[in-house]
């Protein structure tokens, strides 16, 4: 390498190392300024017309046959995502041109206001709630499992709780008339340490338990990733691609890449849900996903049935914070 050469090389990783500076100070700034009750994901101002078209064919879009969930992404082509914006459709299962319903044709492009987006179709499948096989946490009795995702702050009561999937407690609602207070246990030492405070599974999938012995502080430190330094919204077009990582009680320590900041899916009851390519198990449900400065940005639903791709399916943390009304502090 001629010495010209090796200064440009020096150069280029000086401007790297800063743009990943930059990156990770955008990141702690975001989880800075998100409130709760505030926006679940926010999309930078020269894309807000393709989050705008994306809305405004949202129930013509939902309402065609196999369509299951819709939001922003980016363009694959063979295979490889492409730095080009796109409306992604999912549907359960993609079908041959012979198999799609006689009348029924999904878009190629959708245009609204005079601009136009280019249309993406993705198999997700049923989405399978990841119960059964877990470790850490399940109701008594221990049956179906799940993760302690992390721990949080009653905004009401300001006592220490924890965050895990409501679908762990086998129900849907909770306060629910008629509905005792379901007992959480863990299998060592298999004694109850605490019972649901509230929870949905009504836009989100989530639960806040009350714990017998909470800790001082809510600190959540998860294994083999580290302190939680807090939490924050997705943003597009900001988190495509980007790393990120899970520890659930089955799997243990998971990388990924976030696919698609927010997506609706009606047909799960699932609002700007984030879909992220990583793997995950039965029992890993409730487990925290978070982003490179460990900022928590949702929590593990379940995964697509589909075969064609490994997407897991989390409920993010804005609306579970707004919705139980709790808090994870920043460290």
């Amino acid at each position: 390498m001629t010495m010209s050469k090796r200064s440009d090389a020096v150069r280029q990783a000086s401007e790297l190392a800063r743009a990943e500076r930059k990156l990770a100070q955008a990141r702690r700034q975001l989880a800075r300024t998100a409130r709760r009750g505030g926006p679940h994901h926010v999309v930078a101002k020269e894309w807000a017309w393709a989050y705008d078209l994306a809305e405004a064919r949202k129930e013509k879009l939902l309402a065609l046959p196999g369509v299951i969930g819709h939001g922003l992404g980016f363009r694959v082509r063979r295979g490889e995502r492409t730095h080009t914006a796109c409306l992604t459709i999912f549907v359960e299962r993609k079908l041959g041109e012979h198999a799609i319903p006689p009348g029924v044709k999904l878009p190629r492009t959708v245009s609204h206001g005079g601009r136009r987006l280019a249309v993406d179709v993705v198999e997700l499948g049923r989405l399978h709630r990841q119960l059964a096989a877990g470790d850490v946490i399940g109701p008594v009795p221990l049956a179906d499992r799940g993760t302690l995702g992390a721990f949080a702050l009653d905004a009401q009561r300001g006592d220490v709780v924890a965050l895990t999937a409501m679908h762990v407690a086998n129900l849907a609602e909770f306060p629910a008339q008629g509905v005792a207070d379901p007992e959480f246990q863990s299998p060592v030492p298999g004694t109850a340490f605490g019972r649901v405070r509230a929870g949905t599974m009504t836009g989100i999938d989530a639960a806040m338990l009350e714990l017998d012995s909470p800790p001082a502080q809510a600190v959540t430190v998860l294994p083999s990733i580290g302190r939680i330094s807090g939490w924050r919204p997705t943003a597009f077009p900001g988190d495509q691609n980007m790393a990120v990582r899970l520890f659930g009680a089955s799997s243990g320590l998971q990388t990924g890449i976030l696919q698609n900041p927010a997506v609706s899916i009606p047909s799960a009851n699932l609002e700007a849900a984030i879909l992220v390519d990583v793997d995950t198990q039965d029992g890993d449900s409730g487990c925290a996903l978070v982003d490179p400065e460990n900022l928590v940005l949702g929590f593990l639903v379940g995964r697509g049935s589909s075969q064609l791709n490994r997407l897991a399916v989390f409920t993010p943390a804005s609306l579970v914070l707004s919705r139980l009304g709790c808090d994870i502090p920043s460290a």
